[in-house]
């Protein structure tokens, strides 16, 4: 009679363990992060003998409910970090390259439009180059372009100081998540085996690898309680967590003037170059040297643009018979202005010819020209958004895909843990229903002494 008692109850004790962590499931079905959980039930063995040092035989006992299984695939998890970082870089890259195309403003305001003015503006003035309202719109051509040229050099290097901000969010962001793990590191060492507790811990630790793929392509070692020993995805010389350490890695950004930086990964051993392949912080290094070296084109074609005009004006003769002075001063984007508000000094005559040099500009429109310089830069950054949107819409279905089998796998379907839940819930029921009959025989026994 005891033995059905001891079964009865070892059922209600184990389906109420196995409802409730259904019951966890269902609840966190919407949790981002969280993984399905079963408990494990084992048959309950119980032994005829008194003497613990011999078992002449064991009869069932019952059942009970063993570890809490947290489900889990560690190949399918590494390529979904993987994906996570590919698609990170790509996006970081494809959003800032978008942004510095609109700083390489080609639309009708644009740079390129406010340098054709210049040249349209001389040949304007050919036609009549005593009249100054041609000189005073040559003159009002060149400042706006000058202004252009600035106004553009800004937006670029504004441009380049969001990636920089980024970039120093991004290394906050990723030495805050090195932290964190190694704190979930030295709880998951003191976690029972198979508790809800460790699961929970697990759970934690995969979100925090998440959030670390997110900034850097990671390579993740698991050991046998779940610890994590986190190395840069391409170069294991770099370590920046360690399971079997208390201390983290630290990660640290060095920028440029340019706009270009470096990352310095140090903790442990001695300091190191850390160069990601992928995560947001490698898809913001490529954005930061594609804006640096934009910002540096910029500064050629508005020193050539300088140069253009000023040996113009210089081969011809002004007003006043001298020789053509410079018109703009400067070499770069932030430095070009114009030189003079003087219409004389417009040197408009050649070779006696009193719209001869006012006729010459218009051969300085070639392909070595700023205006062609201009073109192809707009051009070369136009395919370079084009290339990097292509890459971050691959990339984005590849992490979809990644974590989408992930899902699968880890995820919670409520129709299973229906099933699941009628399943224990019967079980449960037959476990109540047992411990009633053993009452019940019982007092039916003890009725034959009345």
């Amino acid at each position: 009679m005891s033995d059905l008692l001891q079964i009865g109850r070892s059922g209600v004790v184990a389906y109420r363990t196995a409802l409730a962590t259904v019951g966890e499931n269902v609840s966190n079905a919407e949790t981002e992060g969280y993984s399905r959980r079963k408990v494990v039930l084992n048959e309950s063995a119980v032994s005829s003998s008194n003497n613990y040092l011999y078992r002449s035989s064991a009869v069932f006992g019952g059942v009970e409910a063993g570890s809490v299984q947290r489900i889990f695939d560690n190949y399918r998890s590494t390529y979904a970090r993987f994906a996570n970082s590919e698609a990170a870089r790509a996006d970081a890259k494809a959003t800032w390259l978008d942004t510095a195309e609109a700083a390489l403003d080609d639309s009708d305001v644009g740079l390129g439009v406010k340098m054709s003015s210049v040249f349209t503006a001389a040949e304007a003035m050919s036609a009549d180059v005593s009249s100054d309202t041609n000189r005073l719109t040559l003159l009002t051509a060149l400042g706006n372009a000058v202004n252009q040229f600035k106004t553009t050099s800004t937006a670029l290097r504004s441009a380049g100081d969001g990636v920089s901000t980024a970039a120093q969010n991004s290394v906050a962001k990723l030495n805050d998540d090195l932290r964190t793990l190694v704190q979930i590191n030295s709880a998951l060492r003191r976690a029972g085996e198979g508790s809800s507790g460790q699961a929970l811990l697990q759970d934690q630790r995969d979100q925090v690898l998440q959030s670390i793929s997110n900034t850097v392509g990671i390579d993740v070692k698991l050991e046998d309680d779940g610890r994590a020993t986190v190395k840069l995805l391409g170069d294991s010389t770099v370590t920046l967590v360690d399971a079997a350490s208390t201390n983290a890695g630290y990660v640290g950004l060095v920028a440029s003037d340019s706009g270009r930086f470096s990352l310095i990964a140090s903790g442990f051993g001695g300091e190191m170059a850390m160069n990601p392949q992928s995560g947001a912080l490698a898809g913001l290094a490529d954005a930061a040297n594609v804006i640096a070296s934009r910002r540096e084109a910029l500064d050629t074609i508005a020193g050539r643009f300088a140069q253009v005009i000023n040996e113009w004006n210089a081969a011809g003769v002004d007003r006043n018979g001298d020789p053509g002075a410079a018109l703009i001063t400067g070499t770069t984007a932030d430095t070009l202005e114009v030189a003079t508000t003087d219409l004389s000094k417009i040197a408009a005559a050649k070779g006696g010819v009193a719209n001869g040099n006012a006729l010459a500009l218009k051969d300085y429109r070639n392909a070595s020209g700023p205006e062609a310089q201009w073109s192809q830069l707009v051009s070369a950054h136009a395919q370079s958004v084009s290339a990097a949107k292509a890459e971050q819409s691959a990339t984005a279905s590849q992490r979809d895909g990644a974590y989408q089998q992930l899902d699968d796998v880890t995820g919670v379907d409520l129709d299973v843990e229906a099933a699941q839940l009628l399943r224990f819930q019967q079980a449960y029921n037959g476990s109540a229903r047992i411990i009633q009959i053993a009452r019940e025989t019982l007092q039916e026994i003890l009725g034959l002494f009345n």
